[in-house]
């Protein structure tokens, strides 16, 4: 169990996040042994936690001295990351993605930052945002395309190549530097990215990307494309129009119509003939059906356009209804 110090640490550290304040004493943090305690318990159970990397050094059997010298080897600027194992393994198309597979002491490093950039970006990370989040998943995508997109216009899919090998470090550190002053737990991440890889046991430097198969990788993804949601959001800020579309005019008019033979229905079903009356159920029935293949707007409405974001992993797609723009991943 955390103390209550800690809890109310871990708990500030989103209040502050929400009131636009940079955050201080995330290294100080760090050396808290309940929350390695708490790190290691959730990666424990998967099992890459004993997937070995460069060395033979896995997070089978971590006892508290092991956890202990290491809070202490950060603490002297004496921790050093390996580099990360490179393996491949194949994609639905046939190609093959690269995979990251760090050491046993690094993946539990990574689990501890991730655990405070969560509570620092999980306030403030978008609602259209699905992918590699705590509640979130292409399901909850789905369930945001079904409730939303209708009456679609056009679509633009847009996927980033490659992404996680082509983050940018120096942006991604700009980035966190906007939420985090402390520069300790800034460089604590600054190794972590330039820690290499081992491809075949030949050492490459890393100039950019995250590993896929790290702990932290898809906090740092989400932090990175954080900034693409929130661009996108001024773009629908300026985009959006009109308070409501226009009737559709042609809607309006199968209304009319059905309204109209409602009313006599009403007028002559005491003394009609039955053969009249179904007559009249017909023709409103056949109304309705040319009346519901309708939009009830105007879809040639100019003054209401509307642009809706949604996304998932590094995928996203613009779409267009009648005079109105989503954008949604295409799960």
């Amino acid at each position: 169990m955390l103390s209550t110090t800690t809890i109310k640490r871990m708990d500030a550290l989103g209040s502050i996040s929400t009131e636009g304040k940079r955050l201080n004493g995330l290294f100080r943090l760090m050396e808290n042994p309940i929350l390695w305690k708490k790190a290691y318990a959730k990666i424990y159970s998967n099992k890459g936690a004993i997937t070995k990397g460069c060395n033979n050094n896995t997070l089978d059997g971590l006892s508290e001295d092991r956890m202990l010298n290491i809070i202490e080897l950060l603490k002297l600027k004496r921790y050093k990351f390996n580099p990360v194992r490179r393996e491949y393994i194949p994609k639905k198309n046939g190609k093959l993605r690269p995979l990251g597979i760090p050491t046993g002491d690094d993946k539990l490093v990574q689990a501890v930052v991730k655990d405070i950039l969560e509570r620092i970006y999980e306030p403030i990370f978008k609602d259209t945002s699905h992918g590699f989040r705590t509640g979130k998943s292409c399901h909850t995508a789905l369930l945001q395309v079904k409730q939303s997109w209708t009456s679609i216009k056009w679509i633009i899919e847009a996927d980033i190549k490659g992404f996680f090998d082509n983050i940018d470090h120096d942006l991604l550190i700009q980035f966190l530097e906007r939420k985090i002053d402390d520069h300790r737990f800034i460089n604590l991440i600054r190794y972590m990215l330039k820690a290499g890889y081992l491809e075949d046991w030949t050492f490459h430097k890393t100039h950019s990307g995250t590993p896929q198969g790290g702990v932290i990788s898809p906090i740092l993804a989400n932090i990175y494309l954080h900034e693409l949601d929130s661009k996108v959001d001024e773009m629908i800020e300026r985009f959006n129009e009109g308070k409501r579309r226009k009737v559709n005019p042609e809607y309006k008019q199968f209304e009319y119509q059905i309204s109209k033979l409602r009313k006599k229905y009403d007028a002559i079903k005491t003394d009609a003939k039955p053969e009249t009356l179904q007559g009249i159920r017909r023709e409103v029935k056949e109304l309705k059906a040319k009346r519901d293949g309708l939009s009830a707007g105007d879809p040639k409405d100019a003054s209401y356009r509307r642009l809706v974001y949604c996304r998932y992993a590094d995928d996203c797609v613009p779409r267009r209804r009648t005079q109105v723009c989503k954008v949604a991943h295409p799960v």
